[in-house]
């Protein structure tokens, strides 16, 4: 009973004849003037010629020992006059990469084919190709980790924000494209790690994409980094070199990661306020400075009485100076509290008399620090320094008179007092985007 089951169902199960001379498969590869090296991509087109009716089709390509190998887009499927005779021609490209040097081998690849024959019944026929040997060369010595065999390759390096000029506490996105022709996901380098000790890396995960095209598969390679200083001072991130073996030109070539600079611009300003050729103010301030100077000395060597307000005046001066150089910092870092509380210093001395209303330079700052917080993020706090330093100016004007009235009085600062700035025409050029 069991027997005549299996033969009942090996009669009905059609079985796979070999193809006849109507049909035809072929490996044919590309021409190329050297053998290929080990890992390099080898293009190569799968043909069938065939002269039967085909109904369905099914190409089978398996896994080899010596070849790793990945399918170029669709078949196509042609008629054409082959030998004076019409022919269905199917064709699929592909590429194939050896594992290994040596004499290698690609096994026969087999389609299978549902053909009506002449009796008008259906038939399933293996069509095979013949094996083919390929000769493949030896890498370069030394080049394991690093061999990266391609086509073309096309490396693009960009940044958000200029990193050698980031506001405080600012972070810069790098991103480094690579698109590399002939090469799949899998042969991609690895991307490397920007770490240094005053840096703060972030990295998202990287991006493979795959194409294919005719000539080969097209893979892109993305990489991110999100890189914030620690400190102000500024750091240099050293270049990266990727090796690769152009298999055009037959040579081993490198693409580059340029060296870059990171830091904040804060640095650099602070920096050139210790010693700078341009002092902030104008020369005509800088000459009355030194003649007060030179009279508060000759009064004192005199013995005069006077000497003590020139004095005074020439202290009171410089350190109204200085603070106005910090308040400046703490503008650029948008520390707010710190800098109204050097304002209010500023505005009202210790000699004057104590505040009983907001000073009219300082109502916007007092308005988020004790109203709504959340305008934080849209006060100009440069404007606010302009305001004081004019202020300040007014309340020199008479060293007697308290800050706080002189400040609120109408009228123009004297000239002497009009360049109280830190750095003239830089605070309004830059004030808005720090």
């Amino acid at each position: 009973m069991v027997r005549l089951l299996a033969l009942l169902l090996l009669l009905a199960t059609p079985l796979a004849a070999q193809a006849p001379d109507t049909l035809k498969l072929e490996l044919v590869l590309d021409p190329r003037e050297t053998a290929p090296l080990e890992g390099e991509m080898v293009l190569a087109t799968i043909r069938g010629t065939y002269r039967e009716t085909i109904t369905n089709e099914d190409l089978k390509l398996r896994s080899m020992t010596d070849f790793d190998w990945t399918r170029l887009g669709q078949d196509a499927w042609s008629d054409q006059r082959i030998d004076g005779r019409t022919a269905r021609v199917f064709e699929r490209r592909i590429a194939f990469y050896p594992k290994r040097a040596g004499n290698l081998e690609v096994l026969p690849i087999v389609h299978e084919l549902e053909i009506i024959g002449s009796g008008g019944q259906r038939e399933i026929v293996l069509v095979r190709s013949d094996p083919m040997r390929i000769e493949v060369g030896e890498k370069p010595a030394g080049a394991d980790q690093s061999w990266f065999p391609v086509r073309a390759l096309e490396v693009s390096d960009t940044w958000d924000a200029d990193p050698a000029q980031l506001e405080d506490g600012q972070s810069v996105t790098r991103r480094v494209v690579i698109r590399a022709l002939g090469a799949t996901p899998e042969m991609m380098p690895q991307q490397p790690a920007l770490r240094e000790p005053w840096l703060i890396t972030f990295t998202p995960p990287e991006e493979r994409n795959f194409q294919v095209t005719a000539q080969g598969p097209v893979t892109t390679l993305v990489w991110v980094w999100k890189l914030r200083p620690i400190t102000g001072e500024p750091g240099v991130l050293s270049q990266v070199t990727l090796p690769y073996f152009d298999t055009t030109s037959r040579t081993a070539k490198t693409a580059t990661l340029p060296s870059a600079t990171i830091g904040y611009a804060s640095f650099a300003d602070n920096a050139a306020s210790g010693w700078r050729g341009d002092p902030g103010v104008g020369w005509p301030h800088l000459a009355v400075l030194g003649a007060s100077a030179i009279a508060a000395v000759i009064l004192g060597l005199r013995g005069r009485s006077g000497v003590s307000a020139p004095a005074a005046h020439l202290r009171r001066w410089m350190r109204i100076r200085r603070d106005l150089r910090h308040l400046r910092g703490h503008a650029r870092r948008k520390d707010v509290s710190r800098f109204r509380a050097l304002a209010v210093r500023l505005l009202f001395p210790p000699a004057a008399t104590p505040p009983t209303t907001t000073h009219p330079a300082l109502r916007s700052v007092d308005a988020m620090l004790f109203g709504d917080r959340s305008a934080s993020q849209n006060i100009d706090l440069w404007s606010t320094l302009r305001a004081v330093e004019r202020a300040v100016a007014r309340s020199t004007r008479q060293p007697g008179e308290p800050a706080g009235r002189a400040g609120a009085s109408a009228g123009p600062p004297p000239d002497r007092f009009r360049s109280v700035q830190i750095s003239g025409k830089d605070d309004t050029t830059r004030g808005n985007s720090v």
